[in-house]
């Protein structure tokens, strides 16, 4: 969509009632709550305080011209004074206009606010993610304008794609800005909302002043969050913010962040505006995010493991009954022949030979791929079962020790233990030339932990190549965020030591 070819924005001749946006309607309006302004310079007392505000605030004319923007706006977009009056898709870019376009001439036309979430992809392919509010502003020519705000949401937490993580999101954003308050510096008086008072407990009638809010504040913090207000006053800031534990009704101290914006009136500071969000509360919606996305994450890992072991078990299945009666029949037609010499003799008698490992192998191989559905307390006994028959096989003597915690794990935690453990022992019987490997699986509450030693020849880790079977182990173990270490020296055998999470 090329914005440069599109008709100027549509203009709405029908009169309606606007109010002029006083402080008070800031502090007692949420920011999600778009407002129908009169866009009067001369009496638009809240300007500082937007103008300062962090979220991104712009008006834009029927022309598609940039009347006005603020601070944050200016900066995030790398703008200078001079873009005032330009056109915007000269100066923005085409992903942000397009992105937003239709609902700008939508506001125009109905004079009805937006509020949406808009994510737009970067050149990098990085994701950014604001929420906007657009609302008509009615000029001092009586026309009508489109205003915005955009809050940056996208910095405060990664959105995840799944709808239920975009409504945490939503409300996570949400809560910096419900429990509003208003400070009148000229007569004293400090308004606070019915959702700042839910939040700290106290009736309204309790309540006071500044003097009764900074008592309330932490003996340890209370100089420095008024040295702080103080300093944003001396020094004529717009705006300040501070992280501090305030007394609630029921006794106990509440992290908050708090953060305000002072308004001025002819150099003098006459009105403060703020907001303030329980601190834990966020981290809480933070962490049922992170446990969202870690349940997710097992889930996906036990999906893969599963598929991984229906298509062995099928590869299995296949060489077995397929493979090895091929092979098998084959062995049967060679043994029909008659040698005539001691040389055919000698190739009939090598031919069934191979024929017969080749059985033998193939079918050692479809047992290896194809494993047992592990159920409760099935693992150790799997193990147990692999174990003795290595042993009968190879002649290495292998002990086994373990705790109850392994089959207590997943099925799917279950399957990489396993395979891990099968093989290491493979490499053991076919590369280590050792007599005696011992196996430890134990566990605590968080932890599972695998040691498999041998006593055999050993090898220099920093000069041997790792092999598939080492490389199969090491990506087994990182599918689960566990670890795993090798020590080994020439001729000091090899500990293989694996750590997986439980949960």
């Amino acid at each position: 969509m090329k914005i440069s070819n599109k008709k100027a924005l549509p203009q709405k001749e029908n009169a309606i009632t606007s109010t002029d946006l006083t402080v008070s309607h800031i502090a007692n309006t949420s920011y999600a709550t778009a407002t129908i302004l009169s866009f009067n310079p001369d009496k638009f007392l809240a300007a500082s305080f937007m103008n300062d505000s962090q979220s991104l605030g712009w008006i834009i004319d029927e022309n598609e011209d940039l009347v006005w923007a603020n601070t944050s706006f200016k900066k995030y977009f790398n703008l200078s004074d001079d873009a005032i009056n330009n056109k915007v898709p000269a100066i923005l870019p085409l992903k942000v206009i397009d992105g937003l376009y239709e609902k700008h001439v939508q506001v125009l036309n109905t004079l009805n606010p937006i509020d949406t979430i808009q994510q737009v992809k970067l050149a990098d392919g990085s994701n950014i993610t604001f929420q906007v509010n657009l609302f008509p502003v009615k000029g001092i020519d009586g026309k009508f304008m489109i205003g915005g705000q955009a809050f940056h949401i996208s910095k405060k937490i990664n959105l995840s794609k799944n709808s239920d993580i975009n409504k945490q999101l939503l409300l996570l954003r949400l809560a910096g800005t419900d429990a509003i308050w208003e400070w009148n510096m000229q007569s004293g008086h400090i308004f606070r909302n019915d959702t700042l008072m839910k939040m700290i407990g106290y009736p309204v009638n309790e309540t006071d002043g500044l003097d009764w809010w900074f008592r309330r504040i932490h003996p340890e913090d209370r100089e420095r969050v008024n040295n702080r207000v103080n300093e944003a006053i001396d020094k004529q800031l717009l705006f300040w913010e501070d992280e501090y534990r305030f007394q609630c009704a029921d006794g106990e101290y509440k992290f908050i962040h708090d953060h305000g914006y002072v308004v001025y009136e002819n150099g003098r500071p006459v009105k403060m505006i703020g907001s303030l969000h329980d601190v834990a509360e966020i981290d809480s919606l933070q962490s049922q995010l992170n446990n969202d996305t870690l349940r997710r994450q097992k889930e996906l890992s036990e999906t893969v493991i599963r598929v991984q072991e229906i298509e062995r078990a099928r590869i299995g299945y296949e060489l077995h009954d397929n493979i090895n009666q091929i092979i098998s029949t084959a062995k049967l037609f060679v043994d029909m022949f008659n040698p005539l010499n001691d040389q055919q003799k000698q190739a009939k008698g090598k031919s069934i030979h191979y024929l017969v490992m080749a059985i033998e192998e193939i079918r050692k191989l479809s047992k290896e791929l194809v494993t047992t559905q592990f159920k409760e307390k099935e693992l150790t006994a799997s193990l147990q079962k692999m174990i003795t028959d290595l042993q009968a096989s190879s002649g290495i003597q292998i002990t086994f020790t373990h705790d109850s915690v392994a089959d207590s794990l997943s099925d799917g935690k279950k399957v990489v233990i396993f395979r891990i453990i099968q093989e290491q022992l493979k490499n053991i019987i076919t590369h280590s030339a050792a007599d005696k490997a011992c196996i430890f699986l134990r566990g605590n509450a968080d932890t599972v932990e695998l040691v498999i030693k041998d006593n055999g020849k050993g090898f220099n880790a920093l000069e041997t190549r790792r092999g598939i079977g080492l490389s199969n182990i090491y990506e087994r173990t990182k599918f689960y965020n566990g670890n795993a270490e090798l020590e080994t020296k020439i001729g000091e055998g090899c500990k293989l030591i694996i750590r997986i999470p439980i949960l």
